[in-house]
């Protein structure tokens, strides 16, 4: 029927787990399965123990984010779908309670694996703990549920960046080391004897994109009869529409140094890269829109890049430059932010305080050199899968998930960028904001 829509139909008293709840691509899926999925039955969020919060804690002030503030208004009942689970990816069943393992076991029907470290500058053992070695360890526990339809794992464009390939298609990418042997590595080797001993993990930019990469390969090696849907996205920017244009609660490496580019921050830049931005509501609808296609593959897996190959680096730069950067300091640099920081600096010093403004800098210039690597290389991305399943859908199943990059409207985005990443915050090139902010201190 023309306004028959299967993504509602599908979703009709699903269970789901959810890893990486506390995440962007976590929290904004939830909210979305909140707001426009109201027919679920039950959504299972697993939260883990952290050192400055206990988990009581983080459950109590989870729904304080203003991402939730449009959904609470339209499902008024949204904590009755609820299920928080203590647990960890990195330990055996989850950590999870003989009683909760045995409700996801016979109740949960779709995983999605959002969880992972994102740290460019993580070492590799920690790094495989995190990536590989927990998505193995959610995936255990799917593979033992009665009722699983599918499992979903996030990952990123970025997967082969450093290696060799240039163009990305939308199948399991190339990896010079066993996935499996990797994991056994892991465990019996020490961090320096891991460096030490897997040179391989210098072709890629680092461990993050490499253990991605292995992480792929690990469920591509998967042969349990369960359809796995891999979906790949890029630099995480912000909402382009949803639940309201500009929403983001963590920045990206790519987002951060485009946001400094007011405190007249250069750095080196590929003219005909690619940086990928997709606007986080983007990604979260293409996440269940790609659910409902796994669910009915033929294969055991399919793999989707949430990509667009335009607009370049130097496009976006070209916009934000514009719209945002017009103080004439620019003209020499930073000096103008460089200058602020060490009369901050003074300021603090002088009231008994320890200057941290100046070592921002360092930290800055230090991120800046590890990020930039992702503007630099010519990357292409197949989107076949996206693309075809966007042509099957009807205009009711397009209005609930809109996920189609080559209808945003770059522009539009890019000059909000700046002006949402400013609310709230003072302004380092304004001398007046400075000191504001520096008296409450």
């Amino acid at each position: 029927m023309k306004n028959s829509n299967r993504f509602l139909e599908y979703f009709q008293g699903k269970s789901i787990f959810i890893t990486g709840c506390t995440g962007c691509v976590g929290l904004a899926l939830l909210e979305k399965l909140l707001r426009s999925f109201p027919q679920v039955h039950k959504i299972v969020l697993l939260i883990r123990q952290k050192k400055s919060k206990d988990v009581s804690t983080r459950m109590l002030n989870y729904f304080d984010n203003p991402v939730f503030s449009v959904m609470k208004n339209i499902n008024k009942n949204y904590l009755e779908k609820i299920m928080w689970m203590e647990g960890d990816i990195v330990k055996p069943n989850l950590g999870l309670s003989s009683e909760n393992l045995n409700y996801i076991y016979n109740n949960v029907n779709v995983f999605y694996h959002c969880a992972a470290s994102v740290s460019f500058v993580q070492n590799l053992k920690n790094s495989i703990t995190s990536n590989m070695h927990g998505t193995e360890m959610v995936y255990n526990v799917a593979k033992d549920c009665k009722k699983i339809e599918c499992f979903m794992h996030v990952s990123t464009v970025f997967c082969n960046h450093g290696f060799s390939q240039s163009v990305l298609k939308e199948e399991i990418p190339e990896n010079p080391a066993n996935p499996d042997h990797l994991l056994e590595m892991a465990k019996t080797m020490s961090v320096n004897e891991l460096e030490e001993y897997f040179k391989e993990s210098n072709l890629f930019f680092n461990n993050y994109v490499f253990t991605k990469n292995a992480t792929e390969n690990l469920l591509g090696n998967k042969k349990d009869n369960i359809k796995i849907g891999i979906l790949r996205v890029g630099c995480v920017m912000e909402s382009y529409q949803e639940p309201y244009p500009s929403w983001l609660i963590n920045a990206n490496s790519f987002n951060i140094i485009l946001k400094n580019l007011v405190t007249g921050v250069v750095f080196n830049i590929n003219e005909k890269a690619s940086v990928y931005c997709t606007p986080i509501d983007i990604c979260v609808n293409a996440l269940i829109a790609s659910t409902f296609d796994t669910a009915h593959i033929r294969d055991n897996l399919k793999v989707y890049n949430v990509a667009t190959n335009s607009p370049t680096v130097k496009e976006i730069f070209k916009i934000f430059v514009k719209e945002n950067v017009k103080d004439p300091w620019l003209i020499f640099g930073s000096l103008k932010y460089r200058f602020l920081c060490h009369m901050k600096d003074l300021l603090l010093e002088m009231s008994g305080r320890r200057g941290i403004y100046v070592r921002e800098i360092e930290k800055l210039e230090h991120f800046i050199e590890i990020s930039q690597k992702f503007v630099l290389k010519e990357l292409y991305c197949h989107t076949e899968n996206l693309d075809e399943l966007w042509k099957s859908l009807n205009q009711s199943e397009r209005e609930l998930l809109f996920f189609n990059l080559n209808d945003v409207d770059y522009e539009k985005c890019v000059k909000s960028w700046y002006k949402s990443s400013m609310e709230n915050q003072y302004n380092p090139m304004d001398p007046t904001s400075t000191m504001l902010h520096l008296a409450k201190l």
